[in-house]
């Protein structure tokens, strides 16, 4: 509870130094109030019985950002945000999907340029970059990832990704 109080009463998201249990969203993964002791235990609980020997570095409690709405999760009831994966290649945006298969949501407004220019300080040659737009028309960078454990969105999926990423090496795309 230490840990949470930089939040106040705020809401939290929580996760492990790798993966969220998102599609768990009610029961392992968000926490309506960080000052709740009850919902926190509850949460944290059923976060590290999912995960089990799978847990990843220790608990990470992130502060709740509320995206622009695009849908529910169908199955977990999470909301789905405004939320989209750049992948970056010897320091070359190569791709740009939405996160959510089940979205017809198109990426042709996220500011390309704001984030190649922030991703030159990465010192990865193969990451992701995960971006949201808020409620008020924000965008947000929300996690970098390793791209060799990055999902794939089925958009992702095909000749033009996989050829834009032997390109970005040097290869022939």
């Amino acid at each position: 509870m230490d840990a949470l109080r930089v939040f106040g009463a705020g809401p939290v998201v929580l996760k492990d130094f790798v993966k969220s249990r998102k599609h768990e969203w009610a029961t392992a993964c968000f926490i309506p109030s960080a000052a709740d002791r009850p919902s926190v235990e509850r949460v944290v609980r059923r976060f590290v019985e999912l995960q089990g020997p799978d847990l990843v570095g220790g608990l990470v409690f992130r502060q709740y950002l509320e995206l622009e709405r695009v849908g529910q999760h169908p199955r977990s009831g999470m909301p789905l945000g405004r939320e989209f994966r750049l992948w970056f290649a010897a320091h070359q945006l190569i791709a740009c999907h939405a996160a959510w298969d089940d979205v017809a949501d198109r990426p042709a407004d996220v500011p390309d340029q704001r984030f190649v220019d922030l991703a030159r300080g990465v010192e990865r040659c193969l990451f992701t970059m995960d971006v949201a737009q808020d409620r008020l028309g924000g965008w947000w960078i929300t996690e970098l990832g390793d791209g060799q454990v990055a999902g794939l969105p089925r958009a992702a999926v095909g000749v033009a990704f996989y050829g834009a990423l032997v390109a970005a090496f040097g290869g022939e795309g």
